[in-house]
């Protein structure tokens, strides 16, 4: 019987979306498992094993799965001390990850920027380092009076910041785990202080800040789900806007947005469907490329941003992308278990 691991940072994440995997597996004759990142390289490993008859979970030790499906959203402090373990299922077991997952943000956007079709759709970022910070913000802000940061390692919309200053002050908002936190400097020397403090504990990129509110003032985005159907082939399997709350200046769901049909979304027609069809030509470029780079990869979520003149920018591509948007008449699990089988055929040669 061919054996699915999933990995997962907590047992708690993802809780519906993990169940229906293991009901579609277990009825296709896969033995599902799940485990956590956080343990020592053994022959077998400690988790949880999906009883079909009873739907529920148990405690177990199994061997290193068939396939692993890795979602795990790792934290920055937790990431170094996990993948150890991490890299001893790529490199010494006979397991086939769904997908590796991508890197940080800013090697994605360096990587990114090398080609001549995304270059003028991604927005001018840099990376911030103790030793230029001060004169690259400083530089910045002769000419801007916006900026945001993101942490390279981070999801769901945790530790952006929002800068917007003005001749008196330096405003800042910041998300946390949903929450907005508003800190104001009144010199910038203050302001450079509190960078230098933040880039101790984490790693950030500074990028700009674009106009990307519809007219009500709400942020918004263009979510792009994509999924891998065979070695070398992506399809879409949703899209759909993500709208942030009036005056916030993010979208992310896990921050307080929603998903919204596109017509109760205050843009001009004929700007979004202009739009879209950039971005139809541009997902699977970007797919495609990402993964000539980080393969193997299963799946993508690609944010895309609509400028008030209709310009299309892609904010990020994230390689765990959540499934809400996907239409509840995909049935998303089975595609999971033809995509092993595909792989299975591909090694006996099917």
């Amino acid at each position: 019987m061919t054996s699915f691991g999933i990995m997962q940072s907590s047992f708690m994440h993802e809780h519906h979306y993990i169940e229906r995997i293991a009901r579609e597996g277990s009825s296709l004759g896969f033995s599902i498992y799940r485990f956590l990142p956080d343990q020592t390289p053994l022959d077998d490993i400690r988790g949880l094993t999906y009883d079909h008859s009873l739907q529920s979970w148990k405690k177990a030790r199994f061997p290193v799965p068939d396939f692993i499906y890795d979602r795990c959203f790792y934290r920055a402090t937790k990431k170094e001390s996990q993948s150890f373990f991490v890299k001893w299922l790529k490199n010494q077991t006979k397991a086939t990850f769904l997908g590796y997952g991508l890197p940080g943000k800013w090697m994605i956007y360096n990587y990114l920027k090398t080609d001549s079709v995304l270059r003028r759709h991604l927005p001018k970022t840099f990376k911030l380092q103790h030793h230029t910070t001060s004169r690259l913000l400083s530089d910045w802000f002769e000419n801007h009076n916006t900026l945001i940061l993101k942490p390279i390692i981070g999801s769901q919309g945790n530790g952006l910041i929002h800068i917007k200053k003005t001749s008196q002050k330096i405003s800042l908002q910041i998300n946390h785990k949903g929450n907005v936190i508003h800190h104001t400097y009144d010199t910038t020397s203050s302001f450079l202080q509190f960078v230098n403090r933040l880039l101790y504990q984490r790693d950030y990129i500074a990028q700009e800040m674009l106009t990307l509110l519809d007219e009500n003032q709400r942020p918004f985005d263009r979510r792009v789900v994509l999924k891998k159907i065979s070695n070398s082939m992506w399809c879409e399997l949703g899209r759909a806007m993500r709208v942030g709350k009036k005056h916030s200046f993010v979208s992310n769901l896990h921050s307080g947005g929603t998903i919204e049909h596109d017509e109760k979304v205050a843009l001009p027609s004929e700007l979004l469907l202009a739009a879209d069809e950039k971005i139809t030509h541009l997902a699977p470029h970007v797919a495609t490329l990402l993964e000539k780079k980080y393969s193997p990869l299963f799946e993508l979520g690609l944010d895309f941003g609509i400028d008030q003149s209709g310009k299309v920018w892609l904010l990020e591509a994230n390689s765990k992308p959540g499934h809400r948007i996907i239409p509840r008449q995909v049935n998303y699990p089975a595609l999971l278990f033809e995509y092993c089988s595909s792989l299975l055929n591909e090694k006996e040669g099917v």
